[in-house]
């Protein structure tokens, strides 16, 4: 039951969680870059499935792309250029999220986790931890986006969809 739960918080925010291994990058990602990445991932994930962000998940986006019909690089993007867009893109993405809905994402996952009547209090306090250490990385990479949010703004509607972070928002 408790590895269910933990997949079940898991889950709530998977569309916002990424590992912080993935580097800010310099410049700001251009708007043609974000629109790229943007329809990209909307074709994508069709094949794919939704997506959580690291560096090993944008390699295997890549490698799995390249082995269909490398639409990644045919849009000009190499293995490392990919990264950095998709990266920025993801970062923007979470800039664009109002702030009341960005709240609301990150406190769901531990109201339910409060609610849970199988798990022993020692037992949340070790999930509430490792919660509040993913949000704190979360809320990071939402103000590293705030300089690629107008980038990605235009295409935030389709990336809501491509990250799954939708699923909060069913009465919108």
């Amino acid at each position: 039951m408790r590895r269910m739960l933990r997949q079940s918080l898991i889950a709530a925010i998977a569309g916002m969680s990424i590992a912080l291994g993935l580097a800010s990058p310099a410049r700001s990602l251009t708007a043609d870059e974000a629109e790229k990445v943007s329809i990209l991932l909307v074709e994508l994930s069709a094949e794919l499935g939704d997506f959580a962000y690291d560096e090993e998940e944008a390699d295997r986006i890549f490698d799995e792309d390249e082995a269909m019909n490398g639409r990644i690089a045919a849009a000009g993007f190499t293995r490392d250029s990919w990264r950095t867009a998709l990266d920025a893109t993801f970062r923007g993405y979470l800039a664009t999220i109002p702030n009341d809905r960005f709240s609301e994402r990150l406190s769901v996952p531990m109201e339910r986790l409060d609610s849970t009547l199988t798990l022993s209090d020692e037992q949340k306090a070790e999930i509430r931890a490792s919660m509040e250490e993913k949000i704190t990385e979360i809320q990071l990479l939402r103000a590293e986006g705030a300089d690629h949010a107008e980038a990605v703004r235009p295409h935030a509607a389709a990336l809501e969809a491509v990250f799954g972070a939708g699923d909060l928002d069913e009465d919108e």
